[in-house]
């Protein structure tokens, strides 16, 4: 064999190699996409869960990083913070660019017997991925489907709609 032709050679095999490199990233970028809409809806049944278990209206913030315990500021006089619901939208070990965008309240109440009174959308999207996931928050019971966003995400003040969160497997 030449030089030219071992050179050729190693060029293909590292192209080779490179692909399921470039096909596991994006699998992975995709679980932790969806991994991060499930604890989303994790996270508001256990909130549900434990109000109506402690028979304790309570309240509970979303933030980026995830489920906090709201500021006193903002936390409605007649409602303590949900007791231990720090939980968050991502591994610590597997932080990446996921983005939230929510027209949620700044504070979600639960009712002593388990009802969640704000409703609204949760947008989760990757920056390396096209799909976006959604978590709808349907009132009066508080009841929540995960979906994915048909939609670009709005810029600047832009709506989320709740249409446009449909279930995996349905066009749009």
């Amino acid at each position: 064999m030449s030089l030219i032709e071992q050179l050729i050679v190693v060029s293909l095999v590292g192209m080779l190699a490179s692909i399921p490199i470039v096909t596991g990233r994006s699998d992975r970028d995709q679980l932790q996409l969806d991994a991060s809409a499930r604890r989303l809806q994790v996270g508001l049944d256990r909130a549900r869960s434990m109000a109506r278990r402690e028979q304790r209206a309570c309240g509970l913030s979303l933030s980026e990083e995830g489920f906090v315990a709201p500021d006193d500021g903002i936390l409605p006089a007649a409602i303590p913070a949900c007791p231990e619901m720090g939980m968050a939208l991502q591994e610590g070990f597997e932080q990446g660019p996921i983005v939230l965008n929510t027209n949620l309240p700044a504070v979600l109440r639960f009712t002593a017997n388990g009802l969640l009174l704000d409703g609204g959308i949760a947008v989760l999207s990757h920056q390396r991925l096209a799909k976006a996931r959604c978590l709808v928050v349907s009132l009066p019971l508080g009841v929540s489907r995960i979906g994915s966003y048909q939609a670009p995400l709005p810029s600047d003040g832009g709506r989320l709609l709740s249409s446009r969160c449909l279930p995996d497997g349905a066009s749009s």
